[in-house]
């Protein structure tokens, strides 16, 4: 296991850099201009150049990527922010966690509601039951994110009066925004968990574990359910690393201070230095959450870690089949030999 999580962290280290490189890029050749957004509409051009060199923004292209990759492998110095005195890394530290424990929380009820439901779903299939858990599956994966945020404000707070719409001052206020949050991936972890369901338990050793006398509940939580998760903990963990990164719709409509609400700050003021360190944060968790995956890939699925182990993938070469002679009768070929001879 340790062998395996090692090979996976080292993969990760080129996909880090490229990372880096791409988001970058990306930034670098934005439209707009960082310093005259700065220095307003009024300014010469020895007030720019002065600016443009205090920023480090005269240096050409090369220089500059260089130089951020390097303080970030280094120390992880993802620079100064342009609209404060602040650091990056210190603007997004006093964001992470709120991000990270709505994420957290939203996943734990995808994961405690959407497997069971699914599961449910699929034993029930083409009953009433389930059709209705698959109608409601994709009406919730159909709604948009932000109209569904401002429906549940519109009739929990302003018309029951049941929570609060905004901020995180109290226990209430935590459960819109996670509830927001993670009903459009219920609803997919739901439905995918069905179809896998479905898939798994018309396999023929299900068949052979219910004809040898094995209680119901054991055929589907031991043998059928576990053999049925990959699928759903790819998606599980996917979706798990966007929404710790930041929920951008659910952050802004409830007035929370999270990565999302920062990143939306960010991009209206044009802070370059600070959309990048965002993004490479957001890059890191998904990373984190897909090593993850596949630790638990490993754990369900055996094989899956003796590929990693010997590095090399299972296959039989043509020349090394070979067939035995049947009793009474010559090896491979015999009876083509035979013939000729006739």
């Amino acid at each position: 296991m340790i062998k395996f999580i090692i090979k996976r962290i080292l993969w990760m280290i080129p996909i880090f850099l490229g990372v880096l490189v791409i988001v970058f890029c990306l930034s670098y050749f934005m439209p707009g201009d960082p310093v005259q957004d700065k220095l307003g509409s009024s300014y010469t051009q020895e007030d720019y150049d002065a600016l443009a060199h205090e920023m480090g923004l005269d240096r050409p292209f090369l220089v500059q990527m260089g130089d951020y990759i390097w303080g970030v492998v280094t120390r992880f110095d993802l620079g100064n922010a342009y609209s404060s005195n602040q650091t990056v890394l210190q603007m997004i530290s006093a964001r992470v966690p709120v991000s990270l424990a709505i994420g957290l929380l939203g996943t734990l009820l995808v994961i405690v509601l959407g497997i069971p439901i699914g599961v449910f779903s699929a034993l029930k299939q083409n009953t009433v039951a389930d059709y209705t858990i698959t109608t409601f599956s994709i009406i919730l994966a159909s709604l948009p994110g932000f109209w569904l945020a401002l429906m549940c404000i519109i009739v929990f707070c302003l018309n029951l009066r049941w929570l609060p719409a905004s901020g995180l001052g109290s226990f209430k206020a935590w459960i819109l925004p996670v509830v927001t949050n993670s009903l459009m991936s219920l609803a997919s972890v739901t439905r995918m968990t069905r179809s896998s369901m479905l898939e798994v338990i018309r396999q023929d050793y299900i068949w052979t574990a219910k004809a040898k006398g094995l209680p119901s509940g054991k055929v589907i939580f031991k043998h059928a359910l576990k053999n049925s998760l990959i699928p759903v903990i790819t998606m599980v963990g996917g979706q798990l690393g966007i929404i710790v990164g930041g929920s951008v719709i659910t952050e802004t409509i409830f007035n929370i201070p999270g990565m999302g609400m920062l990143m939306v700050t960010a991009i209206n003021k044009r802070d370059y230095p600070l959309i990048l360190g965002i993004t490479v944060i957001i890059s890191i968790f998904v990373m984190v959450m897909n090593l993850l995956v596949d630790i638990v890939y490993s754990l369900i699925d055996p094989r899956i870690k003796s590929q990693f182990k010997s590095g090399k993938k299972m296959f039989i070469k043509k020349n090394d089949i070979s067939f035995p002679p049947v009793k009474g009768q010559g090896g491979p070929g015999s009876g083509l030999k035979e013939a000729k001879e006739a």
